[in-house]
């Protein structure tokens, strides 16, 4: 075997001889332990350390103190109606920045907010552990009720604040956080669905507690109802009625029955007719086809007393006929508006004086231009004394200018067309010189 080969086993020999002595060493010192509370099992969020459940949810253990958190609970007496912020798993201590105050509430009650501000709450006076009446007001048609919907209401919390470390006052009051019976949550909520006005009553420490013994939820729920607004309150899904209110039947009195005195007289039917009703303006000599019936009248349902005029069947009258008078906007057809249309007029030529020959020196009378013809509309206007045919005539600027008042016989018979003829003074005279000739 070589030196060098000897040399290396030498060495490692007495590594192996101090590592052993360390070890020895250090095995031979005692390591601290310490006892810390460590949970049982799996702690959800929001787990709240009672006296009675505490027992089954930590328990004690010895860890060493070298491998522990900077903080851990040690005493189970501070984790007391405490609630845990984050999950814990089994085996893992608890750290008491991961605990917060629990709330503590009343057998059968449940934590139920209402916003509401300082003026509604006894001016800030209201804190926790106080007891309130929350009294509320409400309109139902000409009757305003005024009335306690819930008394003796103890306070939890205040703007989220359960320790009350205010000086026992609350300035900026926003939310109020209540105990309440499930029954008693259900009439807040419906008074709020009905748009009460909620104020609350800072209870007197002396009052006496016999006071209350006159309230009943049942009979509050029935105050937020009358006959067009029932109430209907479901508790664990059974739907809940306000107990009814016992009927007091009044004593009949019997009337004497009059004598001699005829039975009333039924009230008499009105019997209806359906009718055509213009649902724009028709102007006259429109023709009445089937297309203008569909497209500019509707049906729609008279007294028939009142329809006694008006056209039902248009069978004999589509294709040939033509409104001899305009229909206004929501007028029904009667037959004195048809007839046959009115021919048109044929056109005039214009008239061309003749020029005067160059020898003429004798000045003629300028010819009268010749008359124009105006538009003549005819609107027929039902009334309780009968029929009315107001004649309008176009103005120059477009407008219409009402002209007459005419029965439908003298407007059938008057010509809307003619043009005013013009009088003889009108005519050019001829000259002397022209009769000599």
């Amino acid at each position: 075997m070589k030196q060098k080969n000897v040399i290396l086993m030498v060495v490692a020999v007495g590594c192996g001889l101090v590592a052993a002595f360390l070890t020895a060493q250090m095995s031979g010192k005692q390591v601290e332990q310490v006892e810390v509370l460590v949970a049982t099992k799996d702690l959800p969020v929001g787990t709240v350390f009672t006296k009675d459940e505490v027992k089954n949810l930590v328990k004690t253990k010895r860890l060493p103190k070298d491998g522990l958190p900077p903080a851990f609970v040690v005493n189970p007496d501070d984790l007391m109606e405490k609630r845990l912020s984050r999950p814990i798993r089994a085996e893992e201590t608890i750290n008491p920045a991961d605990l917060n105050k629990g709330i503590a509430l009343p057998d059968g009650h449940d934590l139920v907010a209402l916003s509401i501000g300082s003026s509604q709450a006894a001016s800030g006076f209201v804190v926790p552990g106080c007891r309130v009446d929350v009294m509320a007001s409400l309109r139902l048609g000409n009757t305003l009720k005024v009335f306690d919907l819930l008394v003796n209401t103890l306070v939890i919390n205040v703007n989220h604040d359960m320790s009350n470390n205010k000086n026992g006052v609350y300035p900026d009051i926003n939310q109020v956080g209540f105990a309440l019976t499930k029954k008693q949550a259900a009439a807040l909520e419906l008074a709020r669905a009905r748009g009460c006005n909620l104020t609350l009553k800072l209870r007197n420490q002396n009052r006496p507690p016999d006071e209350d013994t006159k309230y009943n939820i049942d009979e509050v729920i029935k105050l937020l109802e009358d006959e067009k607004n029932p109430t209907v309150v479901k508790v664990n899904g059974e739907e809940k009625k306000p107990d009814p209110q016992p009927e007091v039947k009044q004593p009949e009195v019997k009337q004497p029955e009059p004598k001699g005195v005829p039975d009333a007289a039924p009230a008499p039917t009105i019997k209806m007719a359906n009718v055509l009703v213009a649902k724009r303006f028709i102007e006259p000599n429109t023709p009445l086809t089937n297309d203008l019936i569909k497209e500019a009248f509707e049906w729609k349902e008279i007294p028939k007393e009142s329809a006694t005029d008006a056209v039902t069947d248009f069978g004999d009258v589509v294709g040939n006929k033509a409104f001899k008078t305009g229909v206004a906007k929501g007028q029904w057809i009667t037959y004195e508006m048809i007839g046959v249309p009115n021919p048109k007029p044929a056109p005039q030529e214009p008239f061309i004086p003749s020029k005067p020959s160059p020898t003429e020196t004798t000045p003629v009378k300028p010819v009268a231009p010749p008359v124009v013809k105006r538009k003549i509309v005819d609107v027929a206007v039902h009334t309780a004394s009968g029929t009315v045919i107001h004649r309008f005539e176009e103005q120059p600027s477009g407008q219409l200018k009402k002209i007459a008042e005419l029965t439908p016989e003298q407007a059938a018979q008057s010509d809307k067309t003619e043009a005013p003829k013009a009088t003889p003074d009108d005519a050019p005279k001829a000259s002397p010189d022209a009769r000599r000739d």
